[in-house]
This record gives structure tokens, C-alpha cells and sequence, in this order.
């Protein structure tokens, strides 16, 4: 009898045997009992065991495929009358006498009721897609997140995650959406584990992962085929390392990289400058126009906000970020915003590559994004409050959040302990 335990719940879980395979291309069945309770789990398996043998029992008399459109519908009817759902292979299997006859018995007793039949002794035809077709039908169903995203956006959003399943179907095969089983599952983890003792890093394995199961969850909700990714990717993740991106030393950026961009054109000195005292990200930055750059207030401020075709990171991204040292020096050089590059991309890039070619990152991990993570380690230097931190960097706050937040002249208090100097 099928038995595993996840988290603490138990779940029913069958392999498809192999001389069912012309009738039932499913891999293995999974079913979640709903229950923490040992016995009470057996006892239910037993009932899905006898299930699935009399479902399958009920393919070979009739010589048709497994049909999934209506597994979930059918598993609530077997459940109606104390069995859980199974092919009519497994029923004959793995069920014993008893429950068979038992089984037979209700169906005799329903005649009239071709639901109860199909539930019960699992007469039902399965939906096919092979992996290769999946992206096309992922795009589809999930074309409300490109909604408010920029072209620009949108194949960022793409590429990775074509490049990530396209990947996974190198190396497991195209195989039939309702045939992936945890032993796949397992390989493209062990193809990632030896990709990471290769040089990528954990957190772009996980990524790959993440976007993979994604995809086959989206497709596989698509098209009403039972899908129990839990399991399937069940201690999937791989442990982080502590190579994220080091943060350069204030005193670093004040005496050396600040006075070190002269060969820079001044559009990008500013944009640096602008980073380095408010801790917006690039893309954030280059976002903004003439609207959201407000000089001419008692506390000049940037309003960091999704528009019509770009749109922020998170939700929690949105924000007022008050103007001091450097980044006020910058926008009033640029109170129009950052026109002269369209992607954040482009940008970076020719930053990044002059700071090494010119020798201004103490470490090769060290980039223009390590500006973010000094304004942030600057503010935990003076004591600001972990809630202030937050809302400047556009993070989501752990607390619950009442209110307004924190005013403009909050932040601008905190942010003028921590201004850089511009350079003379």
C-alpha cells in the first residue's frame, strides 16, 4: 500500500504498473488524505488502493485511455461513498476482494448513475500535452502579468524562464505533462546539483527550479490535470550560500568611488550619484520623468511608482524617497530624469564595466547594484529604525502596517545623517 508522509500529512501514492501502461499513462497517483493521523491514513489508502484496481480492472474491459478532465470531479464522488478515487488498474492490483465486491456492489446499487461507474472503478479518459507545447500554453494563461510590463520587461520575464524549462526538457525527455514524476523531478535536481559544483550559483538553480514548476502547475491547472507539485518538488530548494553581492564601505565610495567617475559620460556620474543616496535600484531610477522628480518643495523628494507599461518589482516598491547629498546634486542636474538610457540594462552595464576597468571595485563581486546594500547598511550604522529601512528600500515590512508610514520629514532626518558629500 502507498503510503508518504510530507510536512507532517499523509498522502496516498501509487506507481502506475507496467503492463497498464497502454491504458493509464499516468507515472504514479497521488492523493492527499487531509489527515496527520497514521491510522486514519492507512485506512484511507486502503480505500484508494481498491479504488484505483477496479478503475483500472474497468480500462482493459473496455480498452480505453485514462481520462483526467473529470478526476477531481469523480474523486469527490468516490469520497461520497467512503472510497477514494483510483484507475481502474490500481483497483485491481492493489485492492482486496472485499473492497472490490464492495465497490461493485454500490455501483449495482447506482445503476442509473454513470458518475458513480466512472467513480468508483475509474472509467475515465486523460488530457495529453507534451512538455514541448507547455510554454506555448503558459504564455497564455498567464498573460494577465504582462498587463502593465514594458516589451522591454516582458522578455526579461520570458527569457529565463524559456531558457529554464527548455533546459528541463533536455534533460528528462518530452514526455506527456501527466507521465512527470517525482523521479524527474529528482534528475533535473541532480543535473542542477552538479551545475552548481560547476560554478552557477544556488540561488539561480532555485530559480530554475521555481520556474519550472511554475510552468508544468499553470499547464497542468490548464488543462485540468491533477498535479500535486508539493510533492513533487518537496525539498527541491537548494541551500544558499553567503555570496550575495557585498556592499562597498562608506568611506570607500566617499574617498574613492565618488571622485573616481570623472571618465564617466555625466548622465551616468548622476546616476550613480543618485543610487548611491537614495538606494533605489537602476531600473527604478531611469523609470522616473518630470512627474515623479519634485524640486521645488520644502524637502525635494523622487516618487518611485508603476506607470503605464513599466512596472515596479513588488507591490512594495512604490515610494517617496527625500533628496539629500549626492542624489540632490544628481536630479537637479537631471530634473528631467535619466532620458539618455531607455533600459536599466544598457546602463549598468557601461557603469559596471567602467568601474573595472578602472579599478574602483575592491572585490570582483562588487557592482553598481552594491550602492543599494550600503544606503541600506548606512542606515542601520545610525540606529534607523528597521521600519524606516524598509519603506526607503522599497521592501514589504514585517510588521503589520497602520497608517501612512513614516513622513517625508521622517525619512529626510534620517537620510541627511547618512549624506555623502558630492566631490569638488
Amino acid at each position: 500500500m502507498g503510503l508518504i508522509v510530507r510536512n507532517g500529512w499523509y498522502y496516498f501514492y501509487k506507481r502506475v504498473p507496467e503492463y497498464l501502461k497502454e491504458y493509464d499513462n499516468r507515472t504514479f497517483i497521488r492523493i492527499s488524505l487531509k489527515t496527520k493521523d497514521k491510522s486514519e491514513a492507512q485506512k484511507k489508502a486502503v480505500v484508494y488502493e481498491e479504488q484505483h484496481k477496479k478503475f483500472w480492472q474497468s480500462l482493459i474491459k473496455q480498452g480505453k485511455k485514462a481520462k483526467e478532465s473529470d478526476i477531481k470531479k469523480l474523486s469527490a464522488i468516490a469520497q461520497a461513498y467512503g472510497y477514494a478515487y483510483k484507475d481502474i488498474s490500481d483497483i485491481i492490483d492493489n485492492s482486496s476482494i472485499e473492497e472490490i465486491a464492495d465497490r461493485l456492489n454500490i455501483v449495482a446499487q447506482n445503476l442509473q448513475k454513470k458518475e458513480v461507474e466512472q467513480a468508483l472503478l475509474g472509467t475515465v479518459e486523460q488530457n495529453s500535452i507534451l512538455l514541448s507545447s507547455c510554454l506555448d500554453t503558459f504564455w497564455e494563461h498567464c498573460a494577465d502579468r504582462f498587463a502593465n510590463k514594458s516589451e522591454h520587461q516582458i522578455r526579461k520575464y520570458k527569457s529565463p524562464r524559456t531558457l529554464h524549462f527548455n533546459e528541463f526538457i533536455e534533460v528528462i525527455g518530452n514526455k506527456d505533462l501527466n507521465s512527470i514524476d517525482r523521479k524527474d523531478i529528482l534528475t533535473f535536481h541532480r543535473w542542477l546539483l552538479e551545475r552548481i559544483s560547476q560554478g552557477i550559483l544556488a540561488d539561480t538553480a532555485n530559480k530554475k527550479m521555481q520556474h519550472v514548476r511554475d510552468v508544468l502547475r499553470t499547464v497542468a491547472n490548464a488543462y485540468d490535470i491533477p498535479f500535486e507539485d508539493e510533492i513533487l518538488f518537496s525539498r527541491t530548494r537548494f541551500k544558499l550560500s553567503h555570496n550575495s553581492r557585498p556592499p562597498f564601505e562608506a568611506f570607500y565610495v566617499q574617498d574613492k568611488l565618488l571622485p573616481g567617475l570623472e571618465g564617466l559620460n555625466e548622465e551616468a556620474q548622476m546616476l550613480v550619484y543618485a543610487m548611491a543616496d537614495t538606494g533605489a535600484r537602476e531600473a527604478e531610477l531611469i523609470g522616473l520623468t518630470k512627474d515623479d522628480i519634485f524640486l521645488d518643495t520644502e524637502i525635494p523628494f523622487i516618487w518611485i511608482r508603476p506607470k503605464e507599461k513599466r512596472e515596479l518589482k513588488t507591490r512594495h516598491s512604490e515610494r517617496q524617497i527625500p533628496l539629500v547629498g549626492t542624489a540632490l546634486l544628481a536630479f537637479q542636474k537631471s530634473p528631467h530624469g535619466f532620458n539618455r538610457y531607455k533600459e536599466a540594462d544598457s546602463a549598468s552595464t557601461l557603469i559596471n564595466k567602467y568601474f573595472r576597468n578602472n579599478n574602483l571595485c575592491p572585490t570582483p563581486k562588487h557592482s553598481l547594484y552594491s550602492l543599494r546594500h550600503t544606503f541600506k547598511d548606512r542606515l542601520r550604522d545610525v540606529q534607523a529604525p528597521e521600519e524606516v529601512i524598509d519603506q526607503l528600500m522599497g521592501h514589504r515590512i514585517a510588521k503589520p502596517r497602520y497608517g501612512r508610514g513614516h513622513l517625508l520629514k521622517t525619512s529626510h532626518e534620517w537620510l541627511k545623517k547618512i549624506a555623502f558629500t558630492p566631490p569638488i
